[in-house]
């Protein structure tokens, strides 16, 4: 099983067209994860409409932090990352950015790749 992980915030301006591009190369069984952080755009409404079984949304709740700028962020994004491995139950993980469209037999080469090297 794959589970491709997507961290979300306020990503509608590519997220439709990454998720048709991804779920167009996983079988029924995989899974894609996507913990979101709060976004207030259509980012969630755009998920939901496609209306796929192997989508499985959760929501992160922000932590208040001391941190400020770049670290603040960092940490946001780290804790959004840690919402979706949590939340993954695939024997292969894929990370995947809210913009990031892949191109046509990106799973396909890298199980070959994955697989040649499977230590189980």
């Amino acid at each position: 099983m794959i589970s491709v992980c997507i961290a979300t915030y306020n990503g509608e301006k590519y997220i439709r067209e990454q998720l048709d591009s991804i779920l167009y190369q996983l079988s029924m069984e995989d899974e894609i994860v996507i913990p979101d952080d709060g976004s207030t755009d259509k980012t969630i409404e755009i998920i939901k409409g496609i209306n796929d079984p192997r989508i499985k949304i959760f929501y992160h709740q922000t932590e208040k932090n001391n941190y400020l700028g770049t670290l603040k962020t960092c940490f946001l994004v780290g804790r959004n990352a840690h919402n979706a491995l949590k939340h993954a139950s695939g024997d292969y993980i894929f990370w995947a950015d809210q913009d990031d469209v892949w191109l046509e037999g990106k799973v396909a080469t890298f199980m070959q790749h994955l697989k040649k090297y499977d230590l189980k």
